[in-house]
């Protein structure tokens, strides 16, 4: 027998493994034109604003914390601390706000730079979770990895794009932390039902639980549940009978609810909590900068959110009575409802309130560009206006996205490339001076926790009148007290209300009760346990005079008269006074 040459071995090795795997690497014909018709929209979805928005998620790296940040971080810190949340710190916030900064700065959040890195890699996994859900929207069909990661591309941009839009101030929010969950609670509900038992019921109860963990966060996120659960138990696709998808649902809830439970007890005072949510937030705070509806949404800018919100809710909620979307996806207008009606709940209307509307108003538009791709799909070449219609409205929305960054403050800051790169340029003057406002004085702040932390022994505790507990975070002092607002112990803010909010008389007495309350329980504590140092930060909102000195002797004569038996006034750094106790200090 003849041997065969070794050529002949190769030529036959390379031919089968040209045959069993070079489809798989370079689809053939047919196979590409499909791979490209799935990929083109999300591709040019994306890409088109990606160096924009890119850019932008950089540079707001680099600022620093606002106040309500600083707040949560002192918070978090004395929790760590040994301190008893909410009995030894008070808030009106839910524990998941205080858990999530507790896990921030285990993980070094107590760096700005790192703790924004964080909040954004978070936020834009939670994007990307989500449009990695959109394909297949139309008609159940097997989708590609590929094709996920192109739609989860897309989202991440898109949905960048509306964060990039608020300042700092506004980003790193309850609500954006509220987010984190939403967002997958509302992809897994846009996914086609699994088609087992075990499956779907893993899948209900996971939606559940991201959604209800939210209302550790607000108590108002319990309409994104409702809605959910009212369009699971009406999913005529589901395998699941109705009432195993309730007890799914609940069993879920159970779960999402264990979490921030848990750290409430662990960590926290669950009595103080219930008296702080449930008595004093309806009977005194819910009047704090109170507006009403038609101050809420007339503004320049939440009109046009919530416009271009319930334009996006309408146009989808038309496509699923058409029937062009599947009756599940019912889910995404309903969630924009809610969305707003979480706003209007709130009374309030602070930007970052708006969170959940903009994110799932994103989120809508690219389900309806999802859709008219996914049409289209499979269309003959000798019928491509549909083809055409599909990528115009693809490219329309990147168009769109980009446009918008020219409204994102991180952006339109140019200083911040140079003046923040670097952690040294990040200590300077000059790169808080850029953050200042009328009421927020990031740089003198801590020129007076480095005054406190050289003044005062590491041990010692520090009582503030304002509302800065980030200046005890950054000297590394505990509160003397568990009042750290000054509406705590002032109640002009709160008998003021708003428009159509004003307090009637058994309300404004219950408000002044509450106050009265308060200041003698500080007292109490000061008097048992006298601080080393009290700080006085003028100029601080919800206060009635712009001296912080005055406005504690109007509000609080008794204990003013304590502090000045018994302290004296060292150093001042602008709006920040400290007073040392008598025979310490200068």
């Amino acid at each position: 027998m003849t041997q065969r040459e070794p050529s002949t071995y190769l030529a036959r090795y390379v031919h089968h493994a040209r045959v069993a795997f070079l489809p798989r690497i370079l689809p053939g014909n047919k196979t590409r034109v499909g791979l490209a018709r799935s990929l083109v929209a999300p591709l040019v979805i994306a890409l088109v604003p990606l160096f924009w928005v890119a850019d932008a998620t950089y540079r707001s790296s680099l600022t620093t914390l606002g106040r309500d940040q600083g707040i949560f971080q002192y918070i978090a810190w004395a929790v760590s601390q040994g301190d008893v949340d909410y009995r030894d710190v008070r808030d009106v916030n839910g524990p998941l706000v205080h858990l999530i900064h507790l896990v921030m700065l285990r993980l070094g959040g107590a760096d700005e730079h790192r703790f924004h890195l964080m909040d954004l890699w978070a936020t834009g996994v939670t994007f990307a979770f989500v449009g990695a859900c959109i394909p297949a929207l139309v008609r159940k069909r097997r989708v590609s990895t590929l094709e996920r990661a192109a739609w989860a591309g897309a989202a991440w941009v898109v949905l960048t794009a509306q964060y990039q839009l608020y300042t700092y101030w506004n980003q790193a929010q309850r609500e954006s932390f509220c987010d984190w969950f939403l967002l997958p609670s509302i992809g897994l509900s846009i996914l086609a039902p699994a088609k087992t038992k075990h499956t779907e019921t893993l899948r209900m109860a996971v939606i559940a639980a991201l959604s209800t963990i939210t209302w550790f966060g607000k108590p108002t996120f319990v309409l994104f549940t409702l809605v959910q659960a009212a369009v699971l138990f009406t999913d005529k696709q589901s395998v699941l009978p109705v009432r195993q998808r309730i007890v799914s649902f609940l069993v879920g809830g159970v779960l999402g609810s264990a979490l921030p439970l848990a750290y409430l007890f662990l960590y926290g005072d669950a009595a103080a909590f219930l008296r702080v949510s449930l008595v004093e937030v309806p009977n005194v705070y819910r009047f704090i900068w109170a507006k009403s509806a038609p101050e809420i949404f007339s503004g320049e800018g939440p009109l046009l959110t919530t416009a271009t919100g319930l334009a996006c809710a309408a146009v989808l909620a038309a496509l699923v009575m058409m029937r062009e979307l599947s009756r599940r996806l019912i889910v995404v207008p309903f969630a924009i409802f809610a969305a707003i009606g979480n706003v209007f709940l709130q009374h309030k209307g602070f930007d970052y309130h708006f969170h959940p509307l903009t994110a799932l108003t994103a989120l809508g538009w690219l389900i309806v560009a999802a859709m008219l791709a996914e049409h289209v799909r499979s269309a003959p070449r000798h019928r491509p206006l549909g083809r055409y219609v599909a990528l115009g409205a693809a490219a329309a929305l990147s168009f769109e996205v980009a446009s918008s960054m020219q409204a994102s403050p991180h952006l339109r800051n140019v200083w911040i490339l140079a003046g923040g790169e670097t952690p040294k340029r990040r200590a300077d003057p000059e790169y808080f001076a850029t953050f200042r406002t009328n009421d927020f004085y990031p740089w003198e702040m801590r020129e007076a926790a480095r005054y406190l932390d050289r003044s005062t022994p590491s041990d010692a505790r520090i009582q503030v009148y304002g509302m800065d507990p980030y200046l005890l975070f950054l000297a590394r002092r505990k509160s003397a007290t568990p009042y750290i607002y000054a509406y705590d112990l002032n109640a002009d803010a709160a008998l003021d209300g708003g428009w159509q909010n004003e307090p009637s008389d058994e309300q404004a007495n219950r408000i002044k009760q509450v106050r009265t309350d308060h200041e003698r329980d500080m007292l109490a504590k000061l008097e048992a346990r006298p601080p080393a140092a009290f700080v006085f930060i003028d100029g601080s909102p919800l206060t009635t005079y712009p001296r912080a000195l005055d406005d504690f002797r109007h509000c609080c004569a008794e204990s003013a008269a304590w502090v000045d038996a018994h302290y004296h006034p060292t150093q001042s750094f602008e709006q920040f006074h400290v007073w040392l106790k008598d025979g310490e200090g200068p």
